[in-house]
């Protein structure tokens, strides 16, 4: 029976420790200025997806409240591209800027971190606080086999 338990208790402190392994990856491709390198760990799709539910009330979303300035890049992309706002908006490289404006030079992603905590077994939420930058609110999901960034906004 104790091996069991002990064998549990490991595998639990691994499924806790996973998400911090992708932040730890996001973090690395963005000391590299390798922003290719986000491609596997962020869902592009999923992200536009979160950012319109929130923009049309009858849907739920996770988003909560959004800075003055999140909301004027988002109605100036809308003004400029339309309805292809959020697929002209959202790409990897907008990604990586924001994750990089959370970032102070010199400093790790993982430093920012003022608050990561699973909100579901396969959801895990984090919120990324720099000096003189907008704090910025992330979440992670269980797909497949790894850990995606499947929501962003400040």
């Amino acid at each position: 029976m104790r091996p069991l338990l002990l064998a549990l208790l490991t595998l639990l402190s691994l499924y806790c420790v996973w998400p911090y392994a992708t932040l730890w990856r996001i973090d690395h491709a963005l000391a590299e200025d390798d922003c290719a390198a986000l491609d596997g760990l962020v869902d592009l799709p999923a992200i536009r997806a979160e950012i319109a539910h929130r923009l049309n009330k009858e849907h739920e979303t996770v988003i909560g409240e959004l800075s003055d300035g999140f909301i004027q890049w988002l109605e100036s992309g809308i003004r400029r591209n339309g309805r292809g706002a959020l697929d002209e908006l959202v790409t990897r490289d907008w990604v990586c800027e924001r994750l990089q404006a959370a970032t102070p030079p010199g400093e790790a992603l993982t430093d920012q971190l003022a608050g990561a905590w699973f909100v579901a077994p396969r959801e895990f939420s984090a919120r990324l606080v720099a000096a003189g930058a907008e704090t910025v609110h992330i979440r992670l999901r269980l797909q497949g086999v790894g850990w995606r960034l499947v929501t962003l906004y400040y």
